[in-house]
């Protein structure tokens, strides 16, 4: 996976302080700095290699601004240590990042980090998604809803489909063997009117193997009664 040669200073420095804030709050099991670029950096920026692929984007990546100016957005799902977040804020500079987690320590950790890289287009929340998700300054307000946090698909898209916008998209990261979890996702994925448009497939180095970005595209207005209460979607999934 090719790193853009203009990015790689800076997402060294994100090891380096993801790293430190690691040793003092939980974010992440992968602690060291060869773990963490493979597992958590280069991870993250799989999604660069699916962004020319949308019909959302004026033009190819970095450049993500509208004709009208207006900025690109992308909100992370469950954002935990900052991952896609905050690798995707340095390679995307023209773009408006929202990180979202119910976890304040973690949302704080995030934000400690981002202010060390002196990362201007990242914004911060904490709270649960069935909650925020009915909140109308974010329902169906983002470009790109991205969830890379471990959920069958039914559960993340229940999560992450209220703030895509109609015509938006939801990336989730996923392994190679998810041929019953995508089968068991058909009723959700006809519920929240999001649908599979791409399975893209990218390799990591030595022994971290293949992997996927499914790509779903929204294609409707969410029915009000999603998301559910908090809770619910991750112990009774849509099916």
């Amino acid at each position: 996976m090719q790193v853009p040669t203009d990015a790689e200073r800076r997402l060294r420095e994100l090891v380096s302080a993801f790293l430190s804030e690691n040793q003092h709050i939980n974010l992440s099991a992968l602690r060291t700095e060869d773990q963490c670029w493979i597992g958590n950096v280069l991870d993250s920026l799989a999604l660069l290699g699916v962004l020319p692929k949308f019909s959302i984007l004026p033009t190819s990546p970095p450049g993500l601004r509208r004709a009208s100016n207006s900025q690109f957005t992308i909100l992370d799902v469950g954002t935990g240590g900052g991952f896609p977040l905050l690798p995707l804020a340095i390679t995307l500079p023209d773009a408006k990042l929202t990180g979202l987690d119910a976890t304040q320590k973690k949302i704080d950790a995030v934000r400690r980090i981002a202010d060390a890289l002196e990362l201007t287009n990242v914004e911060l929340i904490a709270a649960r998604a069935e909650i925020l998700g009915h909140d109308p300054l974010h329902r169906e307000t983002y470009d790109i809803v991205t969830a890379r946090a471990v959920a069958p698909i039914s559960v993340l898209l229940e999560y992450a489909s209220p703030f895509a916008k109609v015509g938006g998209r939801v990336v989730l990261w996923k392994s190679m063997h998810i041929e019953e979890e995508l089968k068991d996702s058909l009723l959700a994925r006809a519920e929240v009117s999001c649908h599979l448009v791409d399975q893209h497939e990218y390799v990591l180095p030595g022994d971290w193997g293949k992997r996927q970005l499914l790509v779903f595209e929204k294609s409707a207005t969410l029915s009000k009664k999603y998301p559910r209460a908090v809770g619910v979607p991750g112990k009774k999934p849509i099916a």
